[in-house]
C-alpha cells in the first residue's frame, strides 16, 4: 500500500458574503433571486401572448357582427322606403277626406250668398286658399255679397284686389280669402 489514497477535503460550510468577491456575490445573487425574476417575466410574456390571441379573436367576432347588422339594417331600407311611401299615401288620403267636405261647404256658401246678377269667371280652391274673379251687377249687390261673406265665419282674411267699375255699371273685382277648415 504503497500508494494511499490521498483524502480530499470538502468543505460544506459556506463562506460569509462579506468573503466572496463581487463577481461572486453577483453569480450568487443571480443564482437565487435572478431566476425567480425571468420566471415572473417569462408568465408575463406567456399571459402577453395568450391575451394577444383573445383580443384578436375578439376583433374579429365584433367585425363578424357588425357586418351582419350591416346587412340586417340594410334589408329593412326597403320596409323603411314602404313605410315612409305608405305613410305619405295616408297623409294624402287624409289631406284629401278632409278637404273633400270643405270644397263642397264653400261652393254651397257662395251658391246660397251669391245675388243672381253676380258671376263668378274663375274660382280657385287649394288647400285652404279661395281666390275668386267674379262680377257683380252694381256696387249694391257687391256690397250684399261682400257682407254676406264678411258675416259668416267659413271664408277669414279676406283681401279685395283688382275692384273696377265698367263702363255699364258693372263692378269687377278679384277677392282672396282664406277658408276655415275647423267650421
Amino acid at each position: 500500500m504503497a500508494a494511499q489514497k490521498q483524502k480530499k477535503g470538502i468543505n460544506l460550510i459556506i463562506k460569509p458574503e462579506q468573503e466572496l468577491s463581487i463577481s461572486s456575490q453577483f453569480l450568487n445573487w443571480a443564482l437565487t433571486y435572478g431566476r425567480y425574476m425571468i420566471i415572473i417575466i417569462q408568465i408575463m410574456v406567456l399571459s402577453v401572448f395568450f391575451m394577444r390571441f383573445k383580443l384578436d379573436r375578439d376583433r374579429t367576432d365584433l367585425k363578424e357582427a357588425v357586418s351582419q347588422k350591416k346587412a340586417l339594417i340594410s334589408s329593412f331600407t326597403d320596409m323603411e322606403n314602404e313605410i315612409n311611401r305608405v305613410h305619405k299615401r295616408l297623409a294624402d288620403i287624409r289631406q284629401v277626406t278632409t278637404n273633400q267636405d270643405l270644397y263642397i261647404r264653400v261652393i254651397n256658401f257662395l251658391e246660397r250668398n251669391t245675388p243672381t246678377a253676380t258671376t263668378y269667371s274663375l274660382i280657385t280652391l287649394s288647400k285652404n286658399k279661395l281666390t275668386m274673379v267674379a262680377v257683380a251687377e252694381n256696387l249694391r249687390t257687391f256690397n250684399y255679397l261682400l257682407k254676406r261673406i264678411q258675416n259668416e265665419s267659413l271664408l277669414t282674411d279676406l283681401e279685395l284686389s283688382d275692384l273696377k267699375r265698367r263702363a255699364d255699371g258693372r263692378v269687377e273685382f278679384r277677392l282672396h280669402s282664406t277658408v276655415n277648415v275647423t267650421e
